[in-house]
């Protein structure tokens, strides 16, 4: 290698280092707030530059490519952050009464008629130098976060954008990305490797295109200070209108589910003969997302005798099941709109796993962000099951969940136990 070269591999490995050691002052912070420690964010840095060093060949790179900082690695709206940080998540309509105002819309007449539950994208922009401005074939944006890249993805951007906006991350996750240039000769240039952390709150809301209400049951922390696993367990609204197999989820939201999420099993909580004989699901037999996906229909009822409906009683436990066994994951369950049959399945599982009541309720609570044409409360619930479980007998709501899954639902402990095994990480878990 020419002088020219090794001086010009010198910088590129030195400004990784730096920029990426100003991120130090960061991590030595987040011990406090429950994001990654320093010595995680250390491992990171090491990690990127190993893999400069590693990639970059003895000829100079073509071009000089520049990954900047995220504004915001944010996935909350400010609208989401108030109600999330709020003390009285029971009192959104305080928010949300302003927030349809400035739509010009009466949330006291229309509650539920406006999606305000989708996340924020992470806004990933690069600079390239002038003499490659013309000559930009295409970008790739590479992302990942474990050492040997198991889990990258590749998204193709057209040459005229130098930013990419990122949905649906992971909370509380370290990220590593490139951008790869290629240009009209075909030649290709890539980035080293820039670093960025997601904002620890919870829930992990999602954006699936033409459905509402979808967010990741994973990711709260749990009261022994363990966390739920994200990437596992998905809630959300229907794939289909009801009474009809018309599909109301895009082709854009079928590849986010199947394709990025890597949804393996559909739970359909919609009734059957619930309106004039017809199955509330439109009796489709496949998913929407595909042959590959299970299509598991598990109809319940819905309203006051939520819990005390007998089919539902076996219902409950036949989706615990299913739950029990992980070669089902990664699932998405659904009813109609996401709130009522599937509030239940959710409070339950992450009952089990031990999140705080106040989280429980944020989570329900959040519902009300999407178009579910309606309003969820904290009245209703109270009365249908949440003051049932809490009668039950245990030291923490965890303990009253397990034992009322079991004595009233009568799912099997050893359903119970996998249920925790596969989606709690233990307080220790690295």
């Amino acid at each position: 290698m020419n002088r020219t070269g090794e001086s010009k591999l010198s910088l590129r490995v030195l400004s990784l280092l730096l920029s990426l050691l100003m991120l130090l002052p960061l991590a030595a912070c987040t011990q406090k707030t429950g994001e990654a420690t320093t010595a995680e964010l250390t491992t990171a840095i090491e990690t990127a530059a190993e893999t400069t060093a590693a990639e970059t060949t003895e000829a100079s790179p073509k071009y000089e490519i520049r990954l900047n900082a995220p504004a915001s690695t944010a996935i909350h709206t400010e609208l989401q952050k108030t109600f999330l940080s709020s003390a009285d998540p029971h009192a959104f309509a305080d928010l949300l009464g302003p927030a349809y105002a400035a739509r010009s819309v009466n949330y006291d007449t229309a509650p539920g008629t406006l999606e305000l539950g989708r996340p924020d994208p992470i806004t990933l922009t690069w600079t390239v130098p002038a003499e490659a401005e013309g000559h930009v074939s295409a970008y790739t944006v590479r992302l990942w976060t474990k050492d040997d890249r198991s889990d990258a993805k590749e998204i193709a951007v057209a040459s005229d954008k130098t930013e990419y906006a990122f949905y649906n991350a992971f909370i509380r996750t370290t990220y590593l990305w490139t951008v790869t240039l290629l240009d009209d000769e075909g030649e290709s240039t890539t980035s080293d490797v820039a670093v960025f952390q997601t904002e620890t709150q919870a829930p992990r809301n999602l954006y699936v295109d033409g459905i509402t209400n979808v967010r990741d049951l994973g990711g709260w922390t749990t009261i022994d200070g363990g966390k739920v696993r994200q990437g596992l367990l998905y809630r959300g609204a229907r794939l289909n209108e009801n009474y009809s197999d018309e599909i109301l989820i895009t082709d854009e939201g079928i590849r986010t589910l199947r394709d990025e999420l890597g949804i393996k099993t559909e739970i359909d909580l919609r009734q059957t003969q619930a309106e004039n004989g017809k199955d509330e699901s439109g009796e489709i037999t496949v998913s929407p997302l595909g042959k590959s996906v299970t299509y598991l229909p598990r109809p319940m009822y819905f309203g006051d005798a939520l819990i005390t409906n007998a089919k539902n009683k076996q219902r409950v436990k036949e989706i615990f099941a299913v739950l029990a066994d992980e070669s089902n994951y990664p699932i998405y369950f659904h009813c109609s709109i996401g709130t009522d049959r599937t509030g239940l399945i959710a409070w339950l599982v992450n009952g089990l796993c031990g999140v705080a009541e106040k989280n429980l309720w944020r989570d329900y609570l959040f519902s009300n962000f999407g178009t579910i044409g309606g309003t969820r409360t904290r009245e209703k619930n109270e009365g249908v099951y949440v003051n049932q479980i809490k009668a039950k007998t245990g030291v923490n709501l965890a303990e009253k969940t397990y034992n009322f899954l079991k004595d009233y639902f009568g799912v099997p402990e050893a359903d119970l136990q996998a249920v925790i095994r596969i989606m709690k990480e233990a307080p220790n878990a690295q």
